[in-house]
């Protein structure tokens, strides 16, 4: 699929780049054109009225002259041009041409005879194998006629069309790595945000029935004795009120997730003091602190302001709290910090542990990952917790990572624009 949408990307860039590039070069091309058709049209225009050329010219040239003139001198395309008067017959009664012209008078004349005989007064005409522009005028006195040389503009434009066409081709090949390239890396996180979402959906789904397989399986066990006591049969029945909570918490945690990603849904931060929310939050685990026989020392600094959202910070502080007394050892401690640090306030939540490898760090905060897939089964996990302390910290401008050192400790450490 992604691969379809990407050749369809490419292919939808590629003709929209060619289209541009026709439409500049074209209208260069078009323009450049019109300019020296009108520089021609300027030049014969000038060559009528003033009835000479401005340019050396030679009237007449006698054979040896003009082989010496050819052999040491290129004669200069554009500034190739003729004058000539005619009476009525077409007989050539003067003629002007400009330096390095050499065309037989009898070839000559044929041009004439074929532009008197067209009705348009101006066009173009071949002599002796060289384009030429003409224009012809008719007065009392007689008919003038005027040739330029059209051999340079034609090179020009041939030239200009070459490059255009050379220097689209490169520049249509480069474009196009770069809109592979620009296209690879644009559908990478869309492709990969798909991929997570499949895996997203499968992990739910996965997490979903083992419940529902326990539900069933102990309904049936109860329907199977359909005159017992629900005294007899509170065991399954507690089984299945214990999968149905699980079933919610899993629910809601997947709620919270779905909010926190729709635009639409995002947070309205105001000012509230994040020092008396941690505090009232730490008294909140005295209990389960005690139980597990762990050891809690706070560092928080007072009144200390953000702009948050205070039950979004609550429930982020409740979420990594809670995940440092399930993965606390036993007779362990949990040392939570706050401070200011460069206009940042800076949490610290560390606790004393097995530790994470550093293979699992960045992971840990992916949606269903779990390091021991059977150790947080067993403290009730979904690995949603810290996917959604992620999406909190996120919405808040904020930064959220975890530092480790196997056998010893566990830091979860959070960041907050102050």
């Amino acid at each position: 699929m992604f691969d379809r949408l990407k050749s369809k990307f490419i292919l939808i860039n590629m003709m929209l780049l060619t289209v541009v590039f026709l439409a500049i070069f074209g209208t260069i091309y078009i323009m450049t054109s019109t300019n020296i058709n009108r520089e021609i049209n300027m030049t014969l225009d000038n060559l009528i009225k003033n009835g000479n050329i401005n340019k050396p010219k030679i009237k007449e040239f006698d054979k040896t002259s003009n082989e010496l003139i050819k052999a040491n001198h290129k004669p200069i395309p554009n500034s190739d041009s003729i004058v000539v008067e005619v009476d009525n017959t077409g007989n050539i009664l003067k003629k002007f041409q400009s330096f390095g012209v050499d065309i037989d008078d009898a070839i000559l004349k044929n041009a004439i005879n074929t532009t008197l005989n067209t009705e348009s007064s101006s066009g173009t005409i071949t002599i002796d194998s060289t384009n030429y522009s003409y224009l012809k005028y008719t007065s009392e006195f007689g008919r003038k006629i005027a040739f330029v040389d059209r051999s340079h503009y034609e090179y020009l434009m041939a030239e200009l069309l070459k490059n255009f066409l050379l220097i689209g081709s490169i520049s249509l090949i480069a474009l196009f790595v770069i809109s592979v390239y620009l296209t690879n890396k644009t559908i990478a996180p869309i492709k990969e945000t798909f991929e997570k979402q499949k895996e997203f959906i499968a992990n739910a789904s996965h997490e979903l029935k083992t419940p529902l397989t326990i539900i069933k399986t102990n309904t049936s066990l109860i329907l199977s004795n359909p005159q017992d006591t629900v005294e007899n049969q509170s065991k399954w029945i507690n089984y299945i009120n214990a999968q149905a909570d699980r079933m919610s918490t899993l629910i809601n945690e997947m709620l919270s997730l779905a909010k926190l990603d729709i635009a639409e849904n995002k947070l309205t931060l105001t000012p509230i003091n994040i020092s008396k929310i941690m505090n009232n939050m730490i008294l909140m685990f005295d209990a389960v602190l005690y139980e597990n026989e762990i050891d809690l020392e706070s560092n928080i600094q007072n009144d200390v302001l953000i702009n948050g959202d205070q039950e979004s910070i609550k429930k982020l502080f409740s979420i990594i709290m809670d995940n440092a007394v399930k993965h606390t050892n036993p007779g362990g401690k949990i040392t939570v910090s706050m401070f200011i640090e460069k206009s940042k306030v800076r949490i610290i939540i560390k606790n004393t542990g097995e530790g994470i490898a550093p293979e699992h760090l960045e992971k840990i905060f992916e949606r269903f990952y779990r390091v021991d897939s059977s150790r947080d089964r067993k403290t009730g996990g979904y690995g949603l917790g810290l996917s959604i302390a992620t999406s909190i910290v996120k919405q808040h401008k904020g930064k959220i990572y975890a530092e480790s050192e196997i056998n010893k400790s566990t830091s979860f450490i959070i960041e907050l624009p102050q």
